[in-house]
């Protein structure tokens, strides 16, 4: 039997969130503007100033302003948005008009995200993304926003939460990040320093340009993370929810991860943090899905979201071969592993380590690559080519090595894709 639909208009909030930004922009304008105004004659004007009374540019603000909301509040009653059995609509517009469809079977993930001051007020955004577009219904009230999330994910409300970030892990961890350190060190070297040497409150002044890069490092990314979650929902999807003012979330389908990256900075490993990022197919670069956690628990997301088979050789790398030495000074920190349909590759260098696990049935196209130094030392880089631009590479192979590699990395990324295939086809037989 299928569902009524769902339609109605977004919140009526909208036009005065919408047109705020067209009245900051005209207020700025007149700002720049005010020395060709003047209220009252003056002796020192000159020619090219405008005397007008108060009440005239009263009046003309307030018709700027009034004429302004009224536009977008216009606009607002002409959308509307309807969910009728597969097909998601939005219509807006008022002299262009705009009409959105969006067919349920293509959307990847459905996201709520609450910023600061829509959660005063009680709004938020329903956000949903599809290949190569995103569909955004700003705003909605949170029952609203919730109810087209079931209804398009079609979705219980069972939801099983797998891991949620300490407080005191996230600052000890921001701390301990290596950024943060170096541009402490550059702070302490060009702005305090100086003023303990000279006594020069002026030399503090450097500060400022400092400011803004420490702040994103620290508070902001403290802002960001805190409060941040992973959530296996009832459709097998998994859920990030984030942030101590504006509440976001962010949904990895286990289908579309192309692969997923352990980084481990220096400061890290007494703790053996990681911070576990995926990729996704059609995305520009990685998602944080945790931004640290315990070894562990990385290790667990991983089976989680590629499976078993992903984990069983996580921690053991076929090393690089003695000429590998000679090509690049962090030769210890490379391997690679291709077994179990997984294609692991470790990476990095002192600072940073990287192990990235890439499901085989997800590499479109495999090359080899040889640099002229490579050349002169027989050695070879295998790269596994990724839907949306991206590849993972095992650097520093035998030439003889890499050709066995891209062989057995081609045939069982073929075999993995046809395997789905083969057992849909068994069982309809």
């Amino acid at each position: 039997m299928s569902q009524p639909a769902i339609e109605g208009r977004l919140h009526p909030v909208t036009p005065l969130r919408r047109s705020w930004a067209v009245l900051a922009a005209l207020a700025t304008l007149a700002y720049q503007q005010r020395d060709l105004i003047s209220f009252r004659p003056a002796p020192e004007g000159g020619a090219d100033t405008i005397t007008l009374p108060l009440w005239a540019v009263c009046a003309a603000a307030v018709l700027i302003v009034s004429g302004t909301v009224g536009l977008f509040t216009a606009a607002w009653r002409h959308s509307h948005y309807i969910l009728d059995g597969s097909v998601l609509g939005y219509r807006s517009g008022l002299l262009f008009k705009v009409h959105r469809h969006c067919e349920l079977d293509h959307v990847q993930s459905v996201d709520i995200l609450r910023p600061f001051l829509g959660r005063l007020i009680g709004v938020c955004t329903l956000r949903v993304v599809m290949p190569g577009t995103t569909m955004t219904l700003s705003y909605l009230t949170l029952n609203q926003a919730r109810v087209l999330k079931t209804r398009i994910l079609a979705e219980d409300t069972v939801e099983d939460r797998l891991y949620q970030v300490k407080t005191k892990d996230l600052v000890l961890a921001l701390l301990l990040d290596l950024r943060t350190n170096l541009w402490s060190l550059a702070i302490v070297a060009v702005a305090v320093l100086p003023y303990i040497l000279s006594g020069e409150l002026l030399t503090l002044s450097t500060l400022i340009a400092f400011a803004p890069r420490i702040w994103r490092l620290t508070g902001k990314r403290l802002f960001v993370y805190s409060g941040w979650s992973v959530t296996r929902t009832a459709d097998g999807a998994y859920r990030t929810d984030y942030g101590m003012f504006d509440a976001q979330q962010y949904t990895y389908r286990d289908s579309r991860i192309t692969f997923i990256a352990l980084h481990q900075p220096l400061l890290w490993r007494r703790f053996d943090w990681v911070e576990v990022r995926a990729a996704v197919a059609g995305a520009a670069k990685p998602g944080i899905l945790i931004p640290v956690c315990p070894r562990n628990v990385a290790e667990k997301m991983v089976m989680h979201l590629l499976g078993p088979g992903a984990v069983s050789h996580l921690n053991d790398p076929l090393p690089v071969p003695p000429a590998a030495r000679k090509a690049t000074p962090f030769h210890k920190a490379l391997g690679y592993r291709l077994s179990s349909g997984y294609f692991t590759v470790w990476s990095g260098f002192f600072l940073r380590n990287v192990t990235t696990v890439c499901p085989a049935h997800r590499v479109q196209s495999v090359s080899t690559r040889q640099g002229p130094w490579q050349r002169r030392l027989d050695l070879a880089s295998v790269y596994a080519h990724l839907p949306g631009g991206g590849s993972v590479p095992a650097a520093h192979r035998t030439t003889g090595e890499a050709a066995d590699l891209a062989t057995r990395l081609y045939r069982t990324s073929m075999d993995e894709a046809e395997a789905p295939h083969s057992k849909k086809a068994d069982s309809s037989g």
